[in-house]
């Protein structure tokens, strides 16, 4: 790339990092709920939460990227605050939101939409139509999410769920109308890093503030922390030595922006949120008792965690490229089969497992790929 197209390029602004401050605590709120939780109806509930507040997130991130250089004015900032404030008050309402909480939880995400879809009408970033994305969210799973809070109980469930199903969908389900739209290249990719970033942090406030309840670390305390640490290094490893640039190069060299965010960033995304989410509440457990086996769903979470982690590599990689590596395939499945194990093994065992996964899967890529050998493609189906 030439010198002047360098220049060109969208950064994030610093109004953007700003904000995201408010996801770091939406993130914490979200580990700590499922953290309290007993059993999988609780694991779905807290994802039906996580949802609402990734979606917004992505949303603000396009917006961005649609300001493009007016990023930086007072007007965009001013709306960028606006959203942060709408999502502060998501995350706060997030352990009451099944409760008394619920409407509180929907008139953030309400709020937060009708913000966006103001400030993304006049830019006609999708035309001058009125069928888009950030549409559907104001004027359909907006009101689904404040009947639900209003209707409380199993009604609430449903109505949230639809919404999030709405919320989900529309962007594949608009795909013909929105595929030849274009975006910023440099300004995405950042932006979903730095995401990546805040939940590997949130992964490790929640190692140290387990491991901080023991009162002063012993040594067995400290050598389990260790081994979570180095966890989460070899999942950040796993996403920004090969991944994150190879979304970027997606991005860039393909016709079809609109295929590559809506797969790649939006949807695969997720899954890695998904999994770094059950993750960290995985290890947290490990860290308030490494030796003993596991006694609830929760204390299963890691390697599950781990391999639907690994999972969402796959499907960017199948969406980008046609088809996913062997070694990453091949790791998910080796998470799977500690996961059936983990039953029967410490927590802390469980961990080390996973850990040595992690390893070698990013050892053989950066041999393969430093020795010049050609990545192995497992073919899947609808590849292209």
């Amino acid at each position: 790339m030439s010198e002047a197209a360098e220049q060109t390029e969208q950064k994030v602004s610093w109004s953007e990092l700003f904000i995201d401050l408010v996801w770091v605590f939406g993130a914490t709120q979200l580990s700590v709920t499922l953290a309290h939780g007993h059993g999988f109806s609780d694991i779905g509930s807290t994802l039906l939460l996580l949802l609402p507040l990734w979606w917004g997130w992505v949303g603000v991130t396009v917006y961005g990227n649609a300001a493009g250089p007016r990023i930086d004015t007072a007007q965009v900032r001013l709306v960028l605050f606006g959203v942060a404030g709408s999502a502060l008050t998501m995350a706060v309402a997030i352990p009451s939101a099944y409760a008394n909480g619920a409407l509180l939880f929907a008139g953030g995400y309400a709020a937060l939409r009708l913000i966006l879809w103001a400030a993304m009408r006049p830019l006609r970033f999708y035309g001058s139509g009125w069928l888009d994305p950030f549409t559907v969210a104001l004027f359909v799973s907006a009101p689904l999410f404040l009947a639900g809070a209003i209707l409380d109980g199993p009604s609430q469930i449903v109505l949230w769920a639809l919404a999030m199903l709405v919320e989900v969908t529309t962007p594949w389900l608009l795909s013909e109308k929105l595929k030849d739209l274009v975006f910023e290249t440099a300004h995405l990719p950042e932006r979903f890093g730095l995401f990546m970033l805040i939940m590997l942090g949130e992964t490790i406030v929640a190692a140290g503030l387990s491991a901080s309840r023991h009162g002063t670390p012993t040594l067995s305390v400290l050598g389990v922390l260790g081994l979570g640490f180095l966890l989460i290094v070899s999942l950040w490893w796993t996403y920004f030595h090969y991944g994150a640039s190879a979304a970027r190069h997606a991005l860039r060299s393909t016709a079809l922006q609109a295929r590559i965010v809506r797969e790649v960033f939006s949807y695969a995304h997720l899954m890695y949120v998904i999994g770094l989410v059950f993750i960290a509440v995985g290890l947290e457990e490990v860290l308030a008792h490494p030796f003993e086996k596991p006694h609830s769903i929760l204390e299963l979470l890691l390697a599950p965690g781990v391999g639907f982690y690994l999972l969402g590599f796959c499907y960017s990689r199948w969406r980008m490229f046609g088809a996913p590596t062997v070694f990453r395939a091949g790791a998910v499945l080796v998470c799977v089969a500690i996961a059936a194990a983990a039953p029967g093994l410490p927590q802390v065992a469980t961990a080390a497992l996973v850990t040595l996964a992690l390893i070698a899967l990013n050892g053989l890529e950066y041999f393969w790929v430093e020795t010049g050998r050609p990545l192995l493609l497992v073919p899947m189906p609808g590849s292209r």
